[in-house]
């Protein structure tokens, strides 16, 4: 215990016992220090922390971050899903989160060292041609490449809150190497029918050291006939060492042992905007249907002089054609039905939650909705460049924990399965695992205005030409390599490749037009 806090209590400890000393001569004085005494303790307080009448009843449970995820995972991981299949800009939002941090798969670039400090082309080469191969055959189902397996991850890592994979390796003289990867559901970790010892404590299927939390193993209860749950058979606990498991998630609070979705704060506001919707949908379907209402003291009279029956279902109809004059009877009326559904607040109020949504799930409206009414250049180079910030922790947090791993366990297979040569690999691995990793870049929105400000900046040598390239998610080598071979293709045709005009007069926008918030600028499409 801290001496603070045994100060604060001897203290309070004192003033309780003063105020009921002096409460036997003077009752009265006792009660006015006691109330005096909790005002200062109110006044001492942040504002947010006071209790008073209008917050009402918010007296937030405030426990540690594992009880929390612990009694309400399943459900929001329930409601996520669900919200997935039924709620298409849920379904959107995650989609694009899911693109534009893996994209078509995370580039991977060996850049090992010689000893001069030199790139050593043949252990590079020999490392990327592994790598590619291992990847086309790295689900252990083999259906899946492993790029597919990094969208399925961070897939699950947006929707579940948590992505897991177990490594495997298969004794199969066909594959390439007996490393691969097999994708587990987070509902699979569980705590039932588990012990552990060694001191070791065990939390929502999660076996870990009480004194540091580093991880030891995973519990798992994976229904038998892989990823067959709930069709039969039983169901067995099985105990995997935390080496062999990527378990990655967004580490929210210290001692943190599994994850939420990112887009829990989303789930009820989309939510209740599903129900909006529907509301409104079916309330337009009603009004539709009624085309007008007549007023009239002879119902039956009025409608056989205008009715005509059906001859197989003998149901009256009534129509009314166009330019027709229509005389009524005294006390007679028709009204024509007048629809107001959806109302004039319908499309402001939905733009409002759809923002909330938007915020709530780290995208932007425009992405979200690929609404891009009254967007000019300049506001849609801003949304993109604050949606690319937003995007760097999620693309680093998925390269940490499961690119890097994943392609440093391919290297050193492939070295112990002799499958590639590396001199001095045992001693120090490291040197063969560096390398550079690329996430999905953005095109850019005016290819002549940005890619002449990129040529004076790599001119004026404030950036790289291999920076360039990885915000657009190439890779610099490659994309050498192709105008190597295009000029090559063209030299044996005898023809030369043109300089190309770098004037921005060539821009539109130079050429008279502005950047209005009216006319094509404003059309709608995704990115």
């Amino acid at each position: 215990m801290k001496l603070t806090d045994i100060t604060q209590r001897g203290l309070t400890a004192i003033e309780s016992s003063l105020d009921r000393a002096i409460g036997v001569i003077s009752p009265r004085r006792e009660v006015a220090r006691r109330v005096v005494r909790l005002t200062a303790m109110k006044v001492r307080q942040y504002a947010a922390a006071k209790t008073t009448r209008l917050t009402g009843d918010w007296v937030p449970v405030n426990q540690d971050v594992n009880s929390i995820i612990r009694s309400s995972s399943t459900m929001l991981r329930g409601r996520s899903r669900q919200l997935v299949r039924d709620f298409p800009y849920f379904n959107r939002a995650i989609n694009t989160l899911v693109n534009y941090t893996v994209g078509t798969g995370i580039v991977f670039q060996s850049r090992v060292l010689d000893e001069n400090g030199k790139y050593d082309k043949k252990a590079i080469r020999q490392i990327e041609d592994a790598v590619e191969w291992a990847g086309e055959e790295m689900d252990v189902s083999g259906k899946l490449h492993l790029n597919e397996l990094e969208r399925l991850g961070k897939r699950q890592d947006v929707e579940s809150g948590e992505l897991l994979f177990v490594k495997t390796y298969l004794k199969d003289p066909k594959r390439y190497l007996p490393f691969c990867l097999q994708a587990y559901e987070a509902d699979w970790l569980t705590s039932a029918y588990t012990s552990v010892g060694n001191g070791n404590q065990i939390d929502q299927g999660i076996e870990f050291d009480p004194a540091t939390g580093r991880v030891i193993a995973y519990h798992f209860a994976v229904p038998s006939g892989y990823g067959q749950g709930g069709l039969g058979g039983s169901t067995k606990t099985t105990r995997v060492p935390a080496e062999y498991v990527i378990h990655n998630f967004q580490t929210l609070r210290p001692g943190q042992l599994r994850g939420v979705s990112p887009f829990a704060t989303a789930i009820l506001i989309a939510h209740d905007l599903g129900d909006y919707l529907d509301a409104e949908i079916d309330g337009a379907k009603m009004a539709a249907k009624y085309l007008a209402f007549v007023t009239s003291s002879d119902l039956a009279g009025f409608q056989n002089l205008r009715a005509t029956t059906d001859s197989e279902t003998n149901q009256k109809t009534e129509e009314i054609e166009n330019a027709i004059i229509e005389y009524l009877r005294p006390g007679e009326k028709v009204d024509i039905a007048q629809h107001n559904r959806p109302g004039d607040a319908f499309t402001p109020f939905t733009k409002f939650c759809l923002r909330m949504v938007a915020v709530s799930t780290d995208t932007t409206y425009e992405l979200l909705t690929s609404d891009y009414e009254g967007i000019n250049y300049s506001n849609l180079r801003g949304i993109r460049n604050d949606y690319a910030v937003m995007m760097k922790p999620h693309s680093m947090r998925h390269i940490l924990h499961f690119s890097k791993p994943v392609i440093q366990e391919i290297i050193t297979q492939a070295v112990l399965a002799g499958k590639i040569t590396l001199p001095g690999f045992w001693q120090n691995p490291r040197k063969y695992f560096r390398g550079t990793f690329t996430p999905p870049g953005m095109e850019s929105i005016d290819l002549l205005r940005e890619g002449k400000a990129w040529i004076e900046q790599i001119n004026a040598r404030l950036r790289s030409p291999q920076e360039v390239a990885a915000s657009r998610g190439r890779d610099f080598e490659e994309i050498l390599d192709e105008i190597a071979e295009a000029e090559q293709m063209m030299k044996d045709r005898g023809l030369t490749m043109k300089d190309v005009s770098k004037a921005l007069q060539q821009n539109p926008a130079a050429l008279g037009a502005t950047e209005s918030t009216k006319g094509n600028t404003g059309k709608q499409g995704g990115n």
